[in-house]
């Protein structure tokens, strides 16, 4: 009786009984995209409606007409509340209260009293968001009562400008002393220069801050306007330099300068001076 050896010639022989029975080799498994491609052919062929004849796949959203949908809603914001039980936050698009009128932020005098006069009055201030409630817009506040600050606002005008102005030069006599009293050399037409610039109010400069100590603010704007008066700073950040390079470069003729304004002899201020014109 004939042995069979087990190996390919045994493989072989149940691969010719599959093929003459139509069964094959078995067919490795497709990728998700080849499956969907064979269902959607043999729906096809099976006649199945939806599928046209000619494709593989059907997207309804190309073979019939789009419906008009509403738009998704955003999310909603919400305003935290108020911790004055006489002020609520609302939003702009909230309608206003009856016998309320909007006031706009801009003048200060005018959203302050209505809305210190709307609470002795014990009533309601409504502080008015944008739609995305990130910044304020102005008050809602009784229409009498608006009325009524209104015509003092009117009335007190030039009143308010002339302590206004009176500040203003107090103000600017506390920064004259204190640069005279730092530096007692310092020329007269320098100082008023300084105080015009980095003392003016509503510029931003260090003379108007309010966290810098008095000497400190002096210091720093003097040796500001030295540097940008008395050295060639200017000229060296037009020619590219960087600004902490050309402030380097003017270092010791600021400083020098400086030290000249505060209390120097005069021969020192003479060489200070000649110093800066062979810089220049």
């Amino acid at each position: 009786m004939p042995v069979h050896k087990k190996g390919r010639p045994q493989v072989a022989k149940k691969f010719k009984q599959r093929m003459k029975a139509g069964i094959g080799l078995p067919v490795a498994p497709s990728s998700p995209a080849q499956a969907r491609r064979k269902s959607a052919l043999r729906k096809r062929d099976r006649g199945d409606p939806g599928v046209a004849a000619g494709t593989t796949k059907h997207n309804p959203a190309k073979t019939q007409p789009r419906t008009w949908q509403p738009a998704k809603a955003g999310k909603t914001t919400i305003l935290p509340p108020s911790s004055d039980p006489l002020e609520k936050n609302c939003f702009r698009r909230v309608p206003c209260p009856t016998n309320y009128t909007f006031v706009p932020k801009g003048d200060v005098y005018i959203t302050r009293h209505c809305r210190s006069k709307t609470k002795e009055a014990r009533q309601v201030v409504y502080v008015v968001y944008d739609d995305k409630g990130k910044s304020t817009l102005g008050l809602r506040v009784p229409c009498d009562i608006h009325e009524a600050v209104r015509s003092s606002a009117a009335n007190t005008a030039q009143t308010r400008a002339h302590a206004v102005q009176a500040r203003d030069e107090r103000d600017l006599s506390k920064a004259r002393q204190i640069l005279r009293t730092q530096f007692p050399l310092m020329p007269d037409n320098v100082l008023e220069t300084i105080v015009n610039h980095a003392f003016l109010k509503g510029a931003g400069r260090v003379g108007r801050a309010t966290t810098v100590p008095d000497k400190r603010k002096a210091i720093l704007a003097t040796e500001a306007h030295i540097r940008h008066t008395q050295t060639p700073y200017d000229s060296l950040l037009h020619a590219g330099l960087a600004r902490e390079e050309a402030r380097e470069a003017v270092f010791g003729l600021v400083r020098a300068i400086r030290a000249a304004w505060e209390g120097g002899d005069p021969e020192t201020l003479k060489k200070v001076l000649a110093k800066r014109n062979q810089a220049k």
